[in-house]
């Protein structure tokens, strides 16, 4: 009786997964530290999809970041946002979007040769530190995973509720050729629950970002995204659990 009832939860998780939206829901708290860019201070830009262009209908990419005050926060040093999601974000496993979990997406970018051949020449990163939580009390951070860095997200992708596989080189190449090694992920930092210090999370609904007091740079968010497998995959794990079941 017990492992059907983990049977049934692991359906019924899924199923609310796919039919809830993958974007933050809700502002849970906000705190802006020093320094940040004046006017950049609405929390409310981080909900829902990352924006797509900047006002000049520019598409975002990989080595055009958005800018403006209504699409980016600006957190500031020592600055925190908490977001929460309207359904559970699932630890998804190894061989499923690469094991990841949710994005979350800044404003870093790939800085390109433009008097040269438009190749990589350096990374724009302001990295932060990454909390989760399942009931928005109890917070643990992710371990070596940092919002606004690694990697630069694109629109390009069509949408943002795919994973990006790891280890990407990206210096001394055309951006181009580098969204393309994003194999239908839309970059973002991507972020594995498994990797949270401390404990063993099945799934999480609530994030804290903050930036990294007194380091010399001062992150930005634009978005979050759970990461959703495609639903013939979706179906698939649940077919294989059911099979482990019968065994």
């Amino acid at each position: 009786m017990k492992r059907s009832l983990v049977i049934v939860n692991i359906i019924l998780a899924y199923c609310s997964m796919l039919n809830a939206s993958p974007y933050a829901s809700s502002i849970i708290s906000f705190t802006q530290g020093i320094g940040a860019d004046v006017g950049y201070n609405n929390p409310d830009v981080v909900l829902g999809a990352p924006p797509v262009s900047d006002g000049y209908a520019w598409p975002v990419s990989i080595a055009a970041a958005p800018w403006e005050a209504s699409e980016v926060l600006s957190l500031g040093n020592g600055g925190s946002i908490t977001i929460a999601f309207d359904h559970k974000v699932l630890n998804n496993p190894e061989d499923v979007e690469y094991g990841i979990d949710f994005l979350i997406f800044g404003n870093a970018f790939f800085a390109t040769d433009w008097e040269g051949d438009g190749s990589i020449v350096y990374a724009y990163f302001e990295p932060a530190k990454i909390e989760v939580s399942q009931d928005g009390i109890a917070f643990y951070e992710i371990a070596n995973t940092y919002a606004d860095a690694l990697y630069p997200y694109t629109a390009s992708a069509g949408n943002f509720v795919h994973a990006t596989p790891p280890g990407i080189s990206y210096m001394g190449r055309m951006p181009n050729d580098v969204e393309a090694d994003y194999a239908g992920g839309c970059g973002g930092t991507q972020v594995d629950i498994s990797n949270a210090i401390g404990v063993s999370l099945d799934w999480i609904m609530y994030v804290r970002v903050t930036d990294i007091p007194g380091d010399s740079g001062l992150a930005d968010v634009v978005g979050f995204a759970d990461v959703i497998p495609e639903p013939a995959t979706v179906l698939m794990l649940l077919a294989g659990v059911c099979f482990l079941r019968k065994k």
